[in-house]
C-alpha cells in the first residue's frame, strides 16, 4: 500500500509539474516587427476605430476603444503569430495594457479566460489546454472547465497562486493551495471513481 501510495504520488507531481509549465506560454516564440499602421475606421485617437498594423507576418487589427492613441476600454486585438496562426485578446485594456477581465488565445492550443492586471493574469480565471481552432461562443467556460484539461483559480503575476483547481480530461483533479505555479499546503487528488486523498505539499514537494 505504501509503494502504491508513493507512486500515486509520483504521477500527480508529474501531471501537475506539466501543466505549471504550460502555464507560462501565453506568448507565442514570433517576435513581430511592425512595418506600418493605419486607421482604418472611426477615431483611432480618442473615440472608436479599427486600426491595422502591418507586420513582418501579415496584418494586425485592433477594434475598440481609443484613449490618447492607447487601446483603451473594451477591444479585441488580433495578432498573426505566423503566416497562418491567429492569436488575439478580447476584452478590457487601460491605456494600452490589458486591464479588468479579458479572453486571450494564443492561436495555438491555449485558451486563457479571467481577469488581468498590468498586462498579466491576475485574480480568478481559468486556463485551458489542448483547444484547437477556437472561435468565440464555441464552447461555455463551464463546459470547458468540465471537459478539457484545465486549471481553474487564482492567478499572482501571471502566476497559479492561491486556492486552485486542475483538472484532466478524464475527471481526475487537483483541489488545493498552489504558489508560484506549484502545489504548496494543503489538497485534495479526486479520482475519477471517486476516491479522495488528502495531501500536504510544501514548494511542489510531497510532505505528507
Amino acid at each position: 500500500m505504501k509503494i502504491r501510495n508513493t507512486l500515486l504520488t509520483l504521477l500527480v507531481s508529474m501531471l501537475l509539474a506539466h501543466g505549471a509549465s504550460a502555464a507560462d506560454s501565453l506568448r507565442a516564440p514570433v517576435e513581430l516587427k511592425e512595418l506600418s499602421r493605419e486607421c482604418i475606421f472611426g477615431d483611432c485617437v480618442n473615440g472608436y476605430g479599427t486600426l491595422e498594423m502591418k507586420t513582418n507576418v501579415g496584418t494586425n487589427t485592433y477594434r475598440g476603444n481609443f484613449k490618447e492613441g492607447k487601446y483603451h476600454g473594451f477591444g479585441k486585438l488580433t495578432e498573426m503569430i505566423s503566416r497562418t496562426e491567429r492569436a488575439y485578446y478580447d476584452g478590457n485594456w487601460d491605456m494600452g495594457v490589458r486591464n479588468g477581465r479579458g479572453t486571450y488565445y494564443n492561436g495555438k492550443d491555449r485558451l486563457y479566460i479571467g481577469m488581468w492586471k498590468n498586462d498579466k493574469r491576475e485574480g480568478r480565471g481559468s486556463y485551458f489546454f489542448g483547444i484547437q481552432d477556437w472561435t468565440e461562443n464555441k464552447y461555455s467556460e463551464q463546459w470547458l472547465s468540465e471537459n478539457v484539461e484545465n486549471y481553474t483559480g487564482d492567478f499572482v503575476n501571471d502566476l497559479y497562486q492561491g486556492r486552485g483547481t486542475y483538472r484532466w480530461p478524464d475527471g481526475q483533479k487537483y483541489v488545493g493551495e498552489f504558489f508560484a505555479n506549484d502545489k504548496h499546503g494543503p489538497g485534495t487528488f479526486i479520482y475519477p471513481r471517486g476516491t479522495i486523498r488528502e495531501q500536504v505539499w510544501e514548494f511542489g514537494e510531497f510532505v505528507r
